[in-house]
């Protein structure tokens, strides 16, 4: 039996797909880089020294990379989204407010992660509730 898909399911398909694969390849790949630098890494922002100095980078490093495999391997997805949530929040506001440089990476990144969860929105509305029975 062929499944119909109807004209705009099938492109948001495609596109949900896209931004999975584009959003683990960028927190797998820039997560590696804090570990083993292959990317030339520009002068530290102050801030950004402060997290290097204290291995505090090191915990959000491991995140990326984690969260960049569950995207690319299509596995737990929601649980990738939501350690991605505060890492994406922090990379647009840090690019935003304090140091501009690399500012177009928060928004590719915001435009990509709320693509996701748009899609898994059905998911995500269960953290709304005011109260659980």
């Amino acid at each position: 039996m062929k499944t119909h898909y109807s004209k705009t399911v099938l492109p948001m398909k495609t596109a949900v797909q896209i931004a999975r694969v584009l959003l683990g390849l960028i927190f797998l790949v820039i997560g590696l880089n804090g570990f083993y630098t292959f990317i030339p890494v520009p002068e530290y922002h102050p801030f950004m020294e402060i997290m290097v100095t204290s291995g505090l980078i090191l915990f959000v490093k491991a995140i990326e990379v984690m969260a960049g495999l569950l995207l690319l391997l299509n596995r737990f997805v929601l649980a990738a989204l939501l350690l991605l949530g505060p890492v994406v929040v922090n990379i647009a506001l840090f690019h935003l407010l304090i140091d501009h440089r690399n500012w177009p990476i928060a928004i590719v990144n915001l435009l990509l992660y709320g693509i996701l969860v748009i899609n898994y929105w059905q998911y995500f509305k269960v953290f709304l509730q005011p109260k659980l029975n």
